[in-house]
This record gives C-alpha cells, structure tokens and sequence, in this order.
C-alpha cells in the first residue's frame, strides 16, 4: 500500500509541522488504499510476474535495507502492517527469484517442445520397425511352410 501510494505521489511532500520542510509523507493515500474493501483481494491478485521495476528498485532501495522494516518490528505498530511488511518482502523475493527461474523456464520449454519433437519421431520409427518385424515374421513363417512342404521322407530317397 505504501509503496503503491508512494509511487503515485512520489515527489509531492507535505510540510512537516515541527521543521516546516516539505517530507514525503504518505499516511493519508495509504490510509485510503487500506479502507478500500477490495485492497485485500487486490493483494491477492496482484500481477507478481509484471512488478514494475521501478516499484522493485524503490522496495530494494529504501525497505528491504531498512532494519525497521521486519515483519517482527512492524507487529509491534498494528498486525496489518505486518501482513503488509511480509507481502513486500514476499514480492521482492518473488520477483528476484523469477529472474533466475524465467531463464530456466524458457530453456525448459524449449528442451520439452525438443524432447516432444524427438518421441514423435521415435514412435514412427517403432512403428516403422514394427512392420518390418511383422514382415520378417510373415516371411519366416512362409518360409518354415514351404519347407516342411519341400521335406522329403528320409525313407524313401535309399
């Protein structure tokens, strides 16, 4: 939710009361975002293999580091937050792991399209072979056949 509103109104600070300097402060958009009653489903369905990468760079750069951004620092505001800390960290791992993996994954599919390619072939060429062992057979058969047909009794030849 942060990070979401933060994108969004990145570079729009507000006036701190205490030092009047603008900071970025984005409790109320977050705010907003959590009453939305459709913010836990959108959670959940949240596209994790199209992160924008500028929403990864700024997860990486400014909350993974932080030492205060651990799920078991974080209960200790609201259980919420916490839920919201492990869902970020989870995307981030996501996202860093599916860069490795997509690789793989392509390489994969191409190795099965090769191998499915390769059985293909190889079930023609047993059925292939198996109608030249059929006619071998059919042959053999004949053969034996003709030649018990051909078989003079021994008797008879003295």
């Amino acid at each position: 939710a942060v990070v979401s509103t933060q994108s969004a109104h990145y570079g729009r600070g507000v006036n701190d009361p205490a030092t009047g300097k603008k900071v970025e402060d984005f409790w109320k958009p977050s705010q907003k975002l959590l009453g939305d009653m459709k913010f836990l489903q959108s959670l959940k369905d949240y596209d994790k293999d199209n992160v924008p990468v500028a929403f990864v760079k700024k997860i990486r750069a400014t909350y993974i580091p932080n030492p205060e951004f651990v799920p078991e620092k974080i209960r200790q505001a609201s259980n919420a937050a916490e839920g919201l800390c492990k869902w970020v960290r989870a995307i981030e791992a996501y996202d860093r792991v599916a860069k490795v993996v997509a690789p793989k994954k392509a390489a994969l599919a191409i190795a099965e399209s090769k191998f499915a390619e390769a059985q293909k072939s190889l079930n023609a060429k047993r059925a292939m072979l198996k109608e030249v062992q059929d006619k071998l057979q059919s042959l053999r058969d004949k053969f034996e056949e003709n030649t018990k047909k051909k078989k003079v009794p021994t008797a008879t030849l003295r």
